[in-house]
Formats: structure tokens, C-alpha cells, sequence
């Protein structure tokens, strides 16, 4: 089963890309003022490479259920026998 999430415009996705990177940035910044002398680059470059692939992967699943929700809302796929099948088998998974 799919999760349903609100369609967003293309300026509230630039928004809410832009808070999450100013909060990546804010995290980094932190990181580097508590890192031990010569550690900053490393702690940084640790820090962006779970943090950064997290981020990544959350615009990418955003921007894939939205693309699967517009293929849900498409006429040819709303009359077609077999999606509607396999619709009705994901609503009714646990």
C-alpha cells in the first residue's frame, strides 16, 4: 500500500527544500565548532555522508509518489482492468 501525501507546488518543494538545507547547514556548522582540532573536515564529511544521503533519498521518494499518484489519477489508467486489480490488492494489504 502506497501512503497518500499532498501534492505540492513547485514553489512550496523550492520551500521546503530550502528549510531542510538551511537545517543541514545549521547541523554542520555545529559540527564543526564541537569537532576536536583537525577533526572538523572528517566529522563534517561523516556527518554529510549519512545526513546528506538521508536528505537525498527523501526528495527522491517525494518526488517518486508523486509521479505515481499522477499515474493514478490518469484517465487511461483509471479504466484500465488490471491497475484497478492491483489498486484494489494494495488498499486491502495489512
Amino acid at each position: 500500500m502506497t501512503s497518500r501525501s499532498p501534492s505540492l507546488s513547485p514553489q512550496e518543494v523550492r520551500d521546503l527544500l530550502t528549510e531542510r538545507f538551511h537545517a543541514l547547514h545549521n547541523e554542520c556548522d555545529i559540527i564543526s565548532q564541537n569537532a576536536t582540532y583537525g577533526q572538523a573536515l572528517d566529522d563534517i564529511d561523516e556527518f554529510f555522508l549519512i545526513k546528506g544521503k538521508k536528505f537525498i533519498q527523501e526528495v527522491f521518494k517525494q518526488k517518486l509518489q508523486e509521479h505515481v499518484e499522477r499515474i493514478d489519477n490518469d484517465n487511461e489508467t483509471k479504466h484500465c482492468p488490471n491497475c484497478k486489480k492491483k489498486r484494489e490488492a494494495d488498499t486491502q494489504e495489512p
